[in-house]
């Protein structure tokens, strides 16, 4: 088994990119709003404050599981998180 390569990250493409930042903007407005701070919506979604905070900062890869446990904290539908979104 000498021929084993590392893993390499997989290049994520701009449009990707922005969709992700924009999914991150959403969450962090929504939180604002409802005046909830990272601690607080880290409970409602039995997720750790640093993923919250890095997925703001748009910096984290989440997956699809976390991102549902988001969009159910915040009592939508997937079409209702999604609307308007590119």
């Amino acid at each position: 088994m000498g021929n084993t390569k590392p893993m390499s990250k997989r290049k994520i493409p701009e449009h990707h990119k922005n969709r992700f930042i924009e999914m991150s903007l959403f969450l962090k407005n929504y939180r604002a709003n409802e005046r909830l701070s990272m601690s607080e919506f880290s409970k409602l979604t039995d997720t750790h404050v640093n993923t919250i905070q890095r997925f703001e900062k748009g910096n984290k890869n989440i997956t699809v599981l976390t991102l549902f446990d988001f969009i159910d904290a915040m009592d939508m539908s997937l079409p209702e998180f999604f609307e308007g979104m590119n």
